[in-house]
């Protein structure tokens, strides 16, 4: 009991740290606010100097927003620095794309024309009416494409030698990204934008505003000031309303560049990419993806950390659309690259209600930040959350959304909360009380680390293959295959979410350099007993040999949906390694629709160390950390309407139990009773609520 009573202090008045962060933009300027929001009990801000027609150049109002931060500082609160004025991050405002229009963000728009070409013949096309990039001809019966761009006359246009045969016409033109694009429907302003891929125009960005609060606040970085927030860049090589023609991101040094890392010509890439056509299109589709996402990571994101590292700081803020899958490639090539460039990854969560948060329909994107989190071993992840949904509604959130809110956030990770809660209808002594149940809370969840010992891979490689930028609104492929796949790992993760198993997102990098010790795949300070693979059908060949080993060694091998049947590096069958595997009983497999049924039949106890009933309870999540000195945190969370009453096993030679009370600071004993596997108690749990349980 000694062991657990050590965190009865700190949970009963935890580190202000823990308690929300309120958003104020440019208010970060007035001291004043200092003393309202430590009034209220928040744990700080997040701020940024008001933009003026002066910036970045009006040095007066540089140190009155030191002066304003630092008012927050000297009341032991902390602030995170915001970089941009409105978002999408990366231009300051506009500054950077304004002062250096060179850096100006530009996509490469694709015509596919519809009609086939018979040769030989001579064919005249006029051309789009921006800077053409490439002309070819697809042949209609397979092959490659043949480039035809020397074809463009002083007139700027093409009169084509075609050869014997039927062709489509495919034109390549590069054009500056704006009408349709996020650059024209945000909420901030019409703005051109960057190309994340552009380190270049990172830095700029860089030296008009980071590079000046280091300079007016640099001696209280990673102190009083803990990290800088990015907000939604990304590619915008895509239209938020529904477009003409397929669009795909550009740069000068792509052609090069990729043509260095692959061997062959962008262009090729370009053309399996969009039309599906040419030879080796899965490698190609692979390629062209992967050499994007490098360039992303390393441009903008990687080009941030490792200034924010040089500065004392932390890398944080979030993407855009985490919840879609495909959005996933146009934005970013890989988001998994992406967020790994960030120290303390998150979210943008704009709903407060309930059901919204538990819709099965789209990723549960508060685990996968999460996941990001737990792995690097840095266990700090935020959520940018808000009720604006609901005041879009024109109504005010009640408080108990405010509490279920964090209370799911919780149960899938997320440990840091920076606001746009507009705080209607709740009054100082309940937004004191919030803040001090968010800062309970925070900080038992920081106690050890999640005890995932399920990996749910993503299938990256499988979405490369299969995602064709669309000219549908947001670039939606509505092809059968990709819609397969996003439902796939959707529903594998909720499966595991409503049986209560604590999960991890991993890609093929982190499966690949895991071992495999005493029956369980190894990375850093995690121990994976299973694996899901979501529709996986197009896998790298090491990791498909990798899995068979995994099956070897006793772990538990799933799939969803579909199993790996083409290799990334060729585009050819995969050998029968898995498929004979699963034959013998090795690995399993089922649809998307019966894999949850999979999951109560095949896998393992020891999967589950912290089990509620034999049955499923789609709205109640929960959370198992474990500590250094071996005690057990267990968090569950109850989203529904009505009160939850469920027998908790919990495995493990456990002598005594704790129950804590995050909206009064106090824990109590709990009654409990020896089993064969270790101890199991009786939890109640109100609709909306979060309760804690500690065990040594």
């Amino acid at each position: 009991m000694d062991k657990l009573h050590r965190y009865a202090k700190p949970f009963a008045d935890p580190d202000r740290r823990y308690a929300v962060y309120q958003i104020i933009h440019g208010g970060a300027a007035d001291p004043a606010l200092a003393e309202h929001y430590d009034a209220l009990g928040f744990g700080g801000i997040v701020g940024n100097i008001p933009y003026t027609r002066a910036f970045p150049h009006d040095e007066t109002l540089w140190q009155k927003t030191a002066e304003g931060m630092r008012a927050y500082i000297e009341r032991r609160m902390h602030t995170w620095i915001y970089d941009e004025n409105g978002y999408p991050s990366g231009t300051a405002g506009g500054y950077v794309t304004e002062h250096h229009p060179a850096h100006i963000a530009k996509g490469l728009y694709c015509y596919d024309y519809w009609r086939q070409i018979g040769g030989p013949c001579v064919y005249r096309a006029d051309v789009p009416d921006t800077k053409l990039w490439k002309a070819v001809l697809i042949p209609k019966d397979g092959g490659d494409p043949i480039d035809v761009t020397e074809a463009l006359n002083e007139n700027n246009v093409l009169y084509i030698h075609v050869p014997a045969g039927q062709y489509y016409l495919f034109m390549m033109s590069i054009r500056r990204l704006f009408d349709g694009t996020h650059a024209t429907e945000s909420y901030s302003e019409p703005r051109n934008y960057i190309s994340l891929s552009d380190g270049e125009a990172t830095r700029l960005f860089l030296d008009c505003t980071h590079e000046h609060y280091s300079r007016v606040l640099g001696d209280e970085f990673g102190r009083g000031v803990l990290a800088m927030f990015t907000d939604e860049p990304s590619l915008i090589s895509w239209n938020i309303r529904t477009g003409v023609f397929p669009i795909l991101p550009w740069l000068e040094s792509y052609p090069a560049d990729f043509e260095e890392v692959y061997g062959y010509p962008l262009w090729l890439a370009c053309v399996a990419v969009v039309t599906g056509r040419g030879e080796s299109v899965v490698k190609r589709r692979c390629d062209y993806w992967e050499f994007i996402a490098k360039t992303v990571a390393e441009g903008y994101f990687g080009t941030i950390q490792k200034w924010c590292h040089a500065h004392g700081l932390k890398s944080s803020g979030h993407l855009l659309e985490e919840e879609r899958l495909q959005a996933h490639i146009i934005n970013y090539g890989s988001f998994f690259k992406s967020m790994r460039r960030l120290d303390w990854p998150g979210i943008d969560e704009l709903n407060t209600e309930t059901g919204p948060l538990m819709a099965e329909h789209i990723i549960p994107i508060a685990r996968l930040a999460a996941s990001f989190a737990d792995i690097s071993g840095e266990h700090e992840v935020f959520t940018e959350f808000s009720d604006h949904c609901v005041r879009e509604r024109g109504e005010v959130a009640g408080k108990a959304c405010y509490y279920g809110s964090v209370n799911w956030h919780l149960a899938l990770g997320v440990n840091n909360f920076t606001s746009y809660y507009s705080w209607d209808g709740l009054t100082p002594e309940e937004i004191r009380d919030f803040n001090r149940y968010t800062a309970r809370s925070g900080y038992l969840l920081r106690q050890g680390s999640r005890d995932s010992r399920v990996a749910v891979f993503y299938p990256e490689v499988a979405m490369w293959a299969s995602y064709t930028p669309s000219t549908a609104a947001r670039a939606v492929d509505s092809s059968q295959r990709t819609v397969a796949l996003e439902d796939a790992f959707t529903r594998a993760s909720w499966e595991l979410l409503h049986r209560q198993i604590d999960f991890d997102y991993i890609d093929c990098d982190i499966l690949l350099s895991a071992e495999i010790r005493e029956g369980a795949l190894c990375y850093r300070d995690r121990a994976y007993r299973a694996i899901v693979l979501p529709c996986a059908r197009v896998l790298e060949e090491k990791a498909a040999r990798k899995l068979a080993e995994l099956a070897d060694n006793g772990i538990a091998v799933f799939f969803c949906g579909e199993i790996p049947t083409l290799s990334r590096e060729t585009g050819k069958a995969l050998d029968d390694t898995i498929p004979a595997a699963i034959a013998d009983g090795k690995m399993h497999v089922a649809e998307t629709a019966d894999f949850g049924a999979l999951l109560d039949a095949a896998l393992p106890d020891h999967c589950r160390p912290v089990r509620l009933t034999d049955s499923t309870h789609p709205m109640l999540l929960s959370h198992s950390r474990v500590t250094t000195d071996g005690v057990r945190v267990v968090y569950l969370a109850n989203m529904d309407k009505t009160s939850v009453t469920v027998p908790v096993a919990v495995t493990g030679g456990y002598q005594s139990v704790l129950e804590a009370d995050a909206h009064i600071g106090e824990m109590k004993p709990t009654a409990y009773e020896k089993t064969a596997h270790g101890v199991s108690f009786t939890a109640t749990i109100g609709p909306g609520e979060g309760r804690f349980w500690l065990l040594a």
